[in-house]
Order: structure tokens, then C-alpha cells, then sequence
């Protein structure tokens, strides 16, 4: 007859079993946390090997589905577990999933008749324990089954994965064995039941009776969803799962019959991203929970505490809704910016609306202030011209007043025409200088010099109407004029670079620093270049007089950034 004790007698056994009692070999493990096997009726009489093997928060491994375990004659069901043994007239064949021992108890052997038997112990075919007899004891407190207490104890045994730990009993002096058992170190990993979200939960759990295992309906309504190529042929599930947009929640069921937390160890990564480091289960059963995944890729990896080095990886895809996916993203990005952009331009138009109305009134009271300037160049230079002609007619030179007034109507039709445009080709305010000089020559008998660069295009360079001719009338009237024959007025254009250079220079007495001021066109001049300064942009003009007490006097107009 054979006997188990496994998990679903296992309340029994611990309640027969007092810690407090137990020896100090025995003290330190969790008998709690083991399933023990025994064979034979007459337990008494008989000696055997019970062993003792580590649950660590798994029932059932679900080796059943694993390729390399089916058909295997270590195959036993008991109640509602499974428990992957052979048990066979003193023959155990068991596997065990932890790294840790497997304790190995002799119920039938006592203190009084270990002489008559002798065990040892084998890893593979290699002995780790040769024959001998068992010398340690349970406590008497320690109690298994209907087994009498103070059974031998013959210790715990631990090899590396794929190989096995054989103990074998047999009497002194006989070569016979009367007890084996064989177990075999077998990696596992976690493999997958059912996969829902926590919306298909809701419903099935509404529609559940008294099975608190829901696989079988949800398994057929998902395999019904996708093509035959793409499930899996070992697990019945998609090999790759599309979960709809707009869950909160996944659910993965673990195959194997998980009673404890953190007994099966998980993490997610998406795209070689890890997202959810390793982990274990959050409760006392077989489920993994993922809350608010989010669109995306992802791979569900998974295993076992005590077997950290196998791992089930499984690959899932949360769909995007529309308003998640990159599209939408790019349009509503794309909206965004064309709005703010929208905003941008309306300020910025709204400043140059505003900008232009200033720069317009600023221009017009520039405009305003140019035009009171030539109100007033026109007169002084009339009124010098007619002070020229007096000259002559009350010195009694009749045909030189002539001949001067006739210049001076041509002189002063030309200056009124010029008077009309803010700027005039820099050939024709030369000409009118050089007219003008004619003009003063009658009266003062001076001699003048007026000099052009080779390469300065004189007839496309524009120039500020009359702007020169006031600073001319000045070298006459101040510096030459009472020179007569000895007067020289030298009038210079020079470029540098980008930069036109008017220089003009008389040998007259000069002035000292103090009186530069005095000659009303110098006045005149020196506002008027002020109000185009502020007018033009980088094309600037500067004025820089240098004279002295008998060194004459010269100024010159510095036109930056004048030439193209």
C-alpha cells in the first residue's frame, strides 16, 4: 500500500510536530515548507527513506507543459496537487525545483537496531557517503504521521541543476537494498495559464460559480482572435498578445500553483527600456499584475525565486488609442505651434504697426526740421550772393556785376531746384560748388582746386542737397576773402573703403577753438547733419573742423558706410 504526505496533508503534519522539541540538527529547518513521501504499510517493522523536499511557495510546477519533463514516469496526481514522483516497492524517483536540500529521514530505524542497517549516499554515480549506519536521531517530540518518534535522521543533500542525490538502505552484510530514493535537481520557469485585463476579470468573475481557476473560457475567446500561425503550438496563446487601447490593467496567470508572495519574480521592458525592474508577486497566489501599462511594446519576463536563471519571456503590445498615437501627437504639435506662431505674429505685427507710426511721425518732424534748415541756407546764401554783387557795383565794376548776376540767377535756379530733393548725385553738387567758386573768384580774385578720386562714381553717389556749399561759402567769406590773389580754397574727394571722405581747406587766418561756432552756415550745418544722423540707419555722416590762429582752416566729412 503506498502512503504520501504532500502539501494537501501537510496541515496535519505540522500540527503533529513541536519545534520546541526538535534536536539541534533538525531545529534550524522549516519542516513547514516541505512535502515528505514514505512507502509501506507495517511502518513500524519496515525501515525506509522518507524524503523531504522544499515547496518554496510552489505546489505545482505545471511541468506538464514543459517539453522536456512530458511523458516521464515521475508523474503522480494526489487530490487537487500534483507531486512528480515514482513510488514503487521502497523506490522513490522524486524531483525537486529548489536549490536548497532535501532532507532525508529513516522512519524504522532507531537507536536500538541502526546496527542491523547501513546507508550511504551518491551524487550521480559518484559516492559523496559510503556505507555506514545512521547515527542521528529526531527529537522525541518530533512527530511524523503514525511513524514512532526518535526515527534516524540521515541528514540534507544539495547538487547543481540536472543532477540527482540517490540515498539507498540496505541490512549490514546483505547486498540487497531495501530503500531508494533518487532525486533529481530539474530546472523550471515559469510558463503562462491565462493572460486578461481587468476588464475581462470584471465579467468573468461575475460569471464564476465555485472554480476560482478561470483558464478554460477566456483561453478559447483569446485563441479565437488571432490566425492558428500565431499561437503557440505548447501554450495555446498568442505568441505575441494585442491588448486594446484604454485599459487599466493586465493580468497574467502563472501556470504553477503559487501559495506564496514573491515566489515568482517579474520585470517589463519595452524596446531594451527596462520599466518595471525584477519584482515578485504581489499576493499569495499565481498572478502577475501590471496597472496602467500605456501604449507601447513590451516583454513580460519572468521566474522563480529559487531559479533565477531561467526565464519565460513573453512579448505583449498595448495598442495606442488615436488621440496616444504619433500622429495625432504630431498634428496637435504642429496645431500648437502654428498658433503660438500666430500669436507671435500678431504681436510682432502689432509692434511694427506700432513702430511705424513712430518712425513715421519721428520722419516727419525730421523732415519738418530739414525743411526749416533749407528755409534758412537759401536766404543766408542769397543773401551773401547779393552782398557779392553790392560789391562789385560800388566798386564801379559794372561788367563784372553783370556777368555775376547772370551766374547768380543760373547758380540760384539750380540751388532752389536742388533745394526741392533731400539728396542730389554728388557730380551736381560738385558743379554747383564749382559755379559758386566762379562766382566768389569775381569778387576776390582767389584760386581754388576742386579734386575727385579716379574710381569714385560721382554720378551715382547721392549726397545731401547743399550740404556743402554753406561750409564753402564759410572758407570764402572767413578765410580767403580778404587773401585776394594769395587765397586758396582746396575742395578734396577721397574714398576709403565703403567710406567717402569730403575734405575742405582754406589758408585763411583761422580762429581759435572758442569762435568755431560763430558763422551762421556752420550753425545751420551742423544741425542739419544731426537730423539725417538720426534719420539713416548705418550710413552716418561725421563733421570734424580743425583750425587755428593763422593755420587756416579745414573740415572734413567723414560719409561711413556711403559706398556700396
Amino acid at each position: 500500500m503506498i502512503l504520501c504526505c504532500c502539501c494537501s496533508c501537510l496541515p496535519n503534519l505540522v500540527a503533529q510536530v513541536n519545534f520546541k522539541g526538535i534536536s539541534q540538527q533538525t531545529a534550524d529547518i522549516a519542516w513547514q515548507n516541505y512535502s515528505t513521501t514514505y512507502l509501506g504499510k507495517d511502518s513500524d517493522t519496515l525501515p525506509m527513506i522518507v524524503s523531504a523536499i522544499p515547496y518554496n511557495g510552489v505546489y505545482d510546477h505545471n511541468d506538464d507543459k514543459v517539453a522536456d519533463l512530458s511523458n516521464t514516469p515521475m508523474d503522480m496526481s494526489f487530490g487537487d496537487y500534483r507531486f512528480r514522483s515514482h513510488l514503487s516497492h521502497g523506490l522513490q524517483k522524486l524531483y525537486t525545483y529548489d536549490s536548497g536540500e532535501v532532507y532525508f529521514l529513516t522512519p524504522g530505524i532507531y537507536r536500538h537496531n541502526t546496527h542491523l542497517y547501513e546507508c550511504r549516499v551518491l551524487e550521480d554515480s559518484t559516492v559523496i557517503r559510503p556505507w555506514g549506519e545512521v547515527s542521528s536521531f529526531m527529537d522525541a517530540t518530533f512527530q511524523l504521521n503514525a511513524f514512532r518518534a526518535q526515527f534516524a535522521f540521515i541528514g540534507g543533500f544539495s547538487t547543481t541543476w540536472r543532477h540527482r542525490i540517490v540515498v539507498e538502505l540496505r541490512r549490514k552484510n546483505d547486498t540487497g537494498l531495501i530503500a531508494v530514493s533518487s532525486v533529481y535537481w530539474q530546472p523550471t520557469r515559469p510558463s503562462l495559464q491565462a493572460v486578461f485585463t481587468t476588464g475581462e476579470l470584471t465579467a468573468t468573475m461575475l460569471s464564476l460559480t465555485n472554480d476560482y481557476r478561470f483558464d478554460a473560457t477566456l483561453t478559447k475567446e483569446l485563441m479565437s482572435k488571432y490566425a492558428p500561425d500565431k499561437l503557440d503550438s505548447a501554450t495555446g496563446f498568442p505568441k505575441h498578445w494585442m491588448v486594446a487601447s484604454g485599459q487599466n490593467g493586465l493580468i497574467f496567470q502563472v501556470a504553477a500553483r503559487v501559495y506564496k508572495k514573491g515566489t515568482v519574480e517579474y520585470r517589463v521592458t519595452s524596446n531594451g527600456r527596462v520599466v518595471a525592474d525584477w519584482t515578485g508577486n504581489k499576493a499569495n497566489n499565481s498572478y502577475i499584475w501590471l496597472d496602467n501599462p500605456g501604449p507601447g511594446d513590451y516583454v513580460l519576463e519572468m521566474r522563480y525565486r529559487k531559479q533565477r536563471h531561467n526565464v519565460t519571456s513573453y512579448p505583449f503590445t498595448v495598442k495606442a488609442a488615436w488621440y496616444q498615437t504619433w500622429a495625432f501627437r504630431l498634428i496637435t504639435a504642429i496645431l500648437i505651434l502654428a498658433f503660438i506662431g500666430f500669436l507671435v505674429l500678431l504681436f510682432k505685427l502689432r509692434r511694427q504697426r506700432e513702430k511705424t507710426a513712430a518712425e513715421q511721425a519721428k520722419k516727419e518732424r525730421f523732415e519738418q526740421g530739414l525743411r526749416s534748415v533749407y528755409a534758412q541756407l537759401n536766404p543766408h546764401f542769397t543773401f551773401n550772393a547779393l552782398s557779392s554783387i553790392q560789391g562789385l557795383i560800388n566798386s564801379g565794376d559794372i561788367r563784372g556785376a553783370n556777368n555775376y548776376l547772370s551766374e547768380f540767377g543760373s547758380l540760384l535756379r539750380h540751388s532752389l531746384a536742388d533745394s526741392e530733393n533731400p539728396s542730389i548725385p554728388l557730380q551736381r553738387e560738385l558743379q554747383t560748388l564749382d559755379t559758386y567758386l566762379k562766382l566768389e573768384k569775381l569778387r576776390f580774385n582767389f584760386t581754388y582746386d576742386i579734386q575727385v578720386a579716379a574710381a569714385m562714381p560721382v554720378a551715382e553717389t547721392e549726397v545731401p542737397s547743399l550740404l556743402l556749399q554753406p561750409l564753402v561759402e564759410n572758407a570764402v567769406k572767413h578765410g580767403v576773402s580778404t587773401l585776394k590773389e594769395n587765397g586758396l580754397i582746396r575742395i578734396e574727394v577721397l574714398q576709403v573703403q565703403k567710406d567717402m571722405v569730403i575734405r575742405i581747406s582754406d589758408n585763411g587766418p583761422g580762429f581759435e577753438p572758442g569762435k568755431e561756432t560763430t558763422g551762421y552756415g556752420l550753425k545751420l550745418t551742423r544741425d542739419r547733419v544731426a537730423l539725417l544722423n538720426e534719420m539713416a540707419g548705418t550710413e552716418q555722416i561725421q563733421m570734424h573742423m580743425n583750425s587755428g590762429s593763422g593755420k587756416g582752416t579745414i573740415i572734413e566729412l567723414l560719409f561711413k558706410n556711403w559706398l556700396a
